[in-house]
């Protein structure tokens, strides 16, 4: 299937689970048929595809069909300020999702339907982009269950992959949590649920995409009122949860007014340096996840401290240049053959 032909066939069911819900009392097939333009076979196909690769709640009364009350949420009028708002953020979810998602597909289209025709182009053509991405349906699967326990307040059973750090053995554990906040994050491309742990007893964050197989239970869970998303990921960098560490990295005068552009964490303080550097000064949640944005800026970007971030840093420095210079001499071997050869 063409990625026209998927852009086309979503639009195709979208229209129809809205004409559902406009009638709910129900339609006959040819109804259907008639108010979406598409003959009497292609709306079976598009029910049948509804309820069972989206599991859409449709019922069936003789021959009438109808959309479970309550599956759209209601109506939400929204000024262009507020749909470009939205606009910029489906082009953030479009980055840091890089599997399909029929949900984010139909949930664009809708925005595109009420943009300006030229912000709707390209709404439509971030839904074509990710139309063409690889379909993922444990994901998926997970995800919905994720959703609908979170606002059901309803406890999940998951199996979850946990892998050796250095690869060599992967197990899957059984684990009850309570989701309390879903957070994605654009560094790895994930999605992660944070919630209490019955196994340890405390809460956790688990990464959606190693979540084996999930199950919805019927027992229900209070999230505490003191609890706070915004208070729990206060210092991370991106989503681990760690004790605070105060971190200080020397940005050189090369990018220092690059650094001053952007606020990086909502800690940071700046200070300039007579040599026209600057010192980006941090407290956050462990190490490992601002690790790999200092390794970013490369040469120009010298940790200060703390001295076990800053030897961890110069390790892997010293281990790329072996790597590199390995590689080099390598190189240079082979072109000192090819030229004796030659002569």
């Amino acid at each position: 299937m063409s990625g026209g032909e998927k852009r086309d066939r979503t639009a195709r069911l979208l229209r129809v689970a809205v004409v559902l819900n406009q009638n709910p009392h129900g339609l006959t097939v040819h109804e259907i048929a008639r108010l979406c333009n598409v003959c009497v076979r292609t709306t079976y196909r598009d029910l049948r595809a509804l309820q069972e690769e989206l599991e859409v709640p449709i019922w069936q009364e003789g021959r009438l069909y109808g959309l479970v009350p309550g599956y759209f949420l209601p109506p939400v009028n929204l000024t262009l300020q507020e749909a470009m708002a939205l606009f910029l953020a489906s082009r953030l979810t479009s980055r840091y999702a890089d599997e399909r998602d029929p949900y984010i597909e139909s949930a664009f289209t809708k925005l595109g339907a009420i943009l300006p025709q030229p912000i709707a182009e390209h709404v439509q053509e971030t839904v074509k982009v990710m139309a063409e991405r690889r379909a993922n349906e444990n994901f998926a699967r997970v995800f919905d269950i994720l959703t609908t326990a979170w606002a059901r307040c309803r406890r999940v059973r998951i199996g979850y992959l946990w892998t050796k750090p250095d690869g060599s053995v992967q197990k899957v554990y059984e684990r009850l949590i309570d989701p309390y906040f879903i957070e994605p994050s654009g560094v790895g491309h994930s999605c992660y649920v944070i919630g209490f742990d019955h196994f340890s007893q405390q809460i956790r964050t688990f990464k959606v995409e190693r979540i084996h197989h999930i199950e919805l239970t019927n027992d229900e869970y209070v999230i505490p009122i003191d609890w706070s998303a915004g208070d729990y990921l206060r210092l991370s960098w991106g989503i681990v949860h760690d004790d605070e560490v105060e971190v200080r990295v020397r940005f050189s005068r090369a990018v220092a007014a690059r650094v001053k552009e952007a606020i990086w964490h909502p800690t940071q303080q700046l200070q300039d340096e007579p040599d026209g550097s600057v010192v980006l000064t941090v407290r956050v949640a462990g190490t490992m996840e601002i690790t790999p944005w200092i390794l970013s800026w490369g040469a120009q970007a010298e940790v200060l401290s703390p001295p076990s971030l800053r030897d961890q840093i110069g390790d892997i420095a010293r281990k790329q240049a072996a790597l590199y210079g390995t590689l080099e001499t390598a190189a240079d071997l082979a072109t000192s053959r090819e030229n004796h050869s030659e002569l």
